[in-house]
């Protein structure tokens, strides 16, 4: 009998424990040898599958690629066949030809403040004929306005609130748009660094976010950061998986610190 239970709840495991079937195909053996080795200052264009993309770092593309269409770390479940989505942090839009991909009539809502990068964005979602897509030249910030912002062109351009930034961009309040919305479907947030206010202000209006992935960037420094950040989610009544995003401390004992930026950059996985 105990064997019997024994087999039955090794079935039953490896039923739960499934991995997904992968979606799309992983990019040639070819293809990335090329793109590794391709200039990074002018605008590209390649077929992937059954979409254009368009990008200026072609080792951005690579790394963005895998973890966006092999790995899916944004693929979610819906009770719709056009859900809204909030993508804070749209880059060159390799996050909105997934979404669009998943769920071809989604409402995809999008911010891209660095000049460089909404250029291609812009391009990304023309040439593949997406529709309902609303995309914004801005920061997703705690007031609307404008804020000094180090733009370098790639995924280190941030909101720089030493006023040391190249320039200034343009900032929507996050939050009042969450307060327009009965519910967002998925809410994804990747603003290298300016996620601990945003979360903050958006603190009464993250009971309509349904999936919301978070990208925290932090100095070990401001562990407390971390802790009120999971506090607030806790109380929004969202699950939370964490996932390394950047694993830059090797003998965190005896490094203790980066240098950087940041020491420590997690991606958290927010669903109910």
């Amino acid at each position: 009998m105990k064997l019997i239970t024994n087999i039955l709840n090794g079935i039953a495991k490896r039923i739960l424990n499934k991995k997904p079937i992968q979606r799309f195909k992983n990019i040639p053996w070819l293809t990335e040898r090329i793109l590794k080795n391709e200039e990074d200052t002018s605008i590209k264009t390649r077929h992937f599958n059954n979409f254009k993309l368009s990008y200026i770092r072609p080792y951005e593309v690579v790394k963005t690629y895998k973890e966006i269409f092999n790995s899916e770390i944004y693929r979610f479940d819906c009770n719709t066949t056009s859900p809204i989505i909030l993508d804070c942090g749209a880059n060159i839009g390799m996050s909105c030809i997934y979404f669009k991909s998943i769920y071809p009539n989604a409402t995809i809502i999008a911010f891209e403040p660095d000049e460089h990068l909404i250029e291609v964005l812009n391009k990304n979602i023309t040439q593949n004929n997406f529709t309902n897509v609303t995309l914004h030249q801005a920061a997703v910030w705690i007031e609307d306005g404008f804020i000094s912002f180090d733009s370098k062109g790639s995924e280190a351009s941030h909101i720089d609130n030493s006023g040391s930034g190249t320039n200034l961009v343009k900032t929507i309040k996050l939050s009042n748009l969450l307060q327009a919305y009965d519910n967002i479907d998925f809410l994804k947030m990747d603003i290298e660094g300016a996620e601990f206010e945003v979360v903050k202000d958006c603190v009464p209006y993250l009971n309509k976010v349904s999936n919301f992935f978070l990208e925290y960037h932090g100095k070990v420094s401001d562990t407390n950061k971390l802790q009120i950040l999971l506090k607030i989610l806790e109380q929004a009544n969202f699950k939370v998986y964490i996932k390394n995003a950047a694993d830059s401390l090797k003998s965190p004992f005896v490094q203790k610190t980066t240098g950087e930026m940041y020491d420590v950059q997690l991606n958290i996985f927010c669903y109910k």
